[in-house]
């Protein structure tokens, strides 16, 4: 892809949608951590 080797192809945009993919999952997770921590005192 745009005449770059394989290898930095793969760092240059692997590495930004891995970030994504974990951000959107963290997001996700977490979206509820406000009524999860009250509903147990405060503790997880």
């Amino acid at each position: 892809m745009f005449g770059l080797p394989m290898l930095t192809v793969t760092v240059l945009f692997g590495f930004p949608l891995f970030w994504i993919v974990y951000t959107l999952i963290f997001f996700i997770k977490s979206r509820n951590w406000i009524e999860d921590g009250e509903d147990n005192g405060g503790k997880n």
